[in-house]
């Protein structure tokens, strides 16, 4: 094909090379839409496309902010009182945790899957009215209670269900402690019996004895026959093994 007015393209500055050259001017497109996926943009048309996309609500439908709220190092370091933007999220995060660290602050619920463990300091239960906390910065292991007697109890079911049975009460106001149910005495735990006394059956029984009530005493002390009858019952507690004879 042969250009008007034009006979040769050697050697002439206006003619660009279609294989790869370089303009040393502008080339002016429409700011219309390109028809073709591969057609040449304006950068009017560009400007406007970058314009609606940070404007729109959510124009991919895949993230929750559109106008400007992306995480960048800029904006991240620039930390904000506004809470809606993800600077402030952190910043508002990192504020909650270290007070929690501190003491100044609480969780309204904690669940921990695995193990936990408190270093290097009391593990505290407390609603400022009454508490109780394991201590381990005194002379010796200490469970504490405050505000309130401190009964130690144990269900039957496996999630603090079923049947609570209440053992021991350590009273507030006083140097007391009671025990309810069977009592027994063992040289190791889950071993044979060696004492046992028994409330709810009023029974005692020493050394092995099996439990007996309250023993009676009979007997003439005149002729002797009452020293028998307590020889008899003290036997019969496991307190002493009678071998005397007649």
């Amino acid at each position: 094909m042969t250009a008007t007015g034009y006979t040769s393209t050697t050697g002439d500055a206006r003619k660009v090379d279609v294989a790869g050259d370089t303009m040393t001017g502008e080339l002016v497109l429409p700011d219309s839409a390109p028809d073709t996926s591969l057609a040449a943009a304006s950068k009017g048309y560009v400007d406007g496309a970058v314009t609606a996309h940070s404007a729109a609500t959510d124009p991919h439908g895949d993230r929750a902010w559109a106008d400007g709220k992306f995480a960048t190092i800029i904006v991240v370091t620039d930390l904000s009182t506004d809470v809606t933007t993800l600077d402030a999220f952190v910043q508002d995060c990192l504020t909650r945790v270290a007070a929690i660290e501190g003491g100044t602050a609480f969780l309204s619920g904690l669940q921990v899957a695995g193990n936990a463990q408190v270093s290097g300091g009391n593990l505290t239960v407390t609603d400022f009215t009454k508490g109780y906390r394991f201590r381990r910065d005194g002379g010796a292991l200490d469970l504490e209670a405050t505000g309130a007697d401190l009964i130690v109890s144990n269900w039957s079911g496996t999630g603090f269900n079923g049947t609570q049975r209440s053992y021991d009460r350590y009273a507030a106001d006083a140097l007391a402690a009671q025990h309810a149910g069977k009592r027994e005495y063992v040289a190791a735990l889950y071993g044979a019996v060696v004492h046992t006394i028994d409330p709810d059956a009023n029974q005692l029984g020493f050394h092995g004895e099996t439990p007996v009530s309250r023993q009676t005493v009979t007997g003439s002390r005149a002729d002797g026959s009452a020293l028998a009858s307590l020889l008899t019952a003290l036997d019969a507690l496991g307190l002493i093994t009678d071998g005397s004879t007649a």
